[in-house]
């Protein structure tokens, strides 16, 4: 994965954390949201980073909004808010997930155990492809070049194809209006901005 780490804020000026961005960071996070009573955790849709995250806190029975980032600039920009920080870009995700509103994204039972089948091989292949780019570095053989890139390039298209059959399911079991929403959303409001 690209993104480091990500950063949470309980509602729009609560306790705020700054977690890794790999399974166990995540784990950390879903604690964070408990011990913080926290009723939805509303994210930035970023090219798939969300996803791992996404899978992982639903699996942990939270409820999950994925927002659209350029719908939160235009939130924080309409609110007189031009700065850009990690801790500021939590709340203002936050304050939007509450004034608008936002539903948690549902999966049916059944595609959790696909999702999450996808995400842990997505996460796999990524682990892999970084350890195999950190060995190419150290070695300078043409023939032993040519190796690596060959099997970067499958790593590569596997990763890409894992990307979209995630995209496509989340956006086949994204939940409708009629979903079940937490009933006390000022009560807190968990975002988690993804920075590389």
């Amino acid at each position: 994965m690209a993104s480091k780490s990500l950063d949470a804020r309980i509602g729009q000026q609560g306790a705020a954390g700054s977690f890794a961005n790999d399974a166990e960071g995540i784990a950390a996070l879903g604690d964070f949201c408990r011990t913080h009573q926290a009723e939805l955790v509303a994210m930035e849709a970023t090219g798939g980073y969300e996803q791992q995250a996404f899978a992982q806190l639903s699996g942990q029975g939270l409820a999950v909004a994925i927002l659209n980032p350029r719908a939160v600039r235009q939130f924080a920009q309409s609110m007189g808010s031009l700065e850009k920080t990690d801790r500021i870009d939590a709340g203002m995700i936050a304050w939007y997930a509450e004034m608008k509103k936002s539903q948690p994204v549902c999966l049916a039972p059944e595609n959790q155990q696909h999702l999450r089948a996808l995400v842990t091989r997505l996460r796999q292949l990524t682990e892999m492809r970084a350890v195999q780019l950190n060995q190419q570095r150290l070695v300078t053989d043409r023939k032993v070049q040519a190796s690596f890139k060959k099997l970067l390039t499958l790593l590569t298209r596997q990763i890409g194809e894992l990307e979209q059959g995630i995209a496509v399911l989340l956006e086949k079991t994204r939940c409708g209006a009629n979903s079940i929403r937490p009933s006390a959303p000022s009560k807190a409001w968990l975002t988690a901005p993804w920075r590389g």
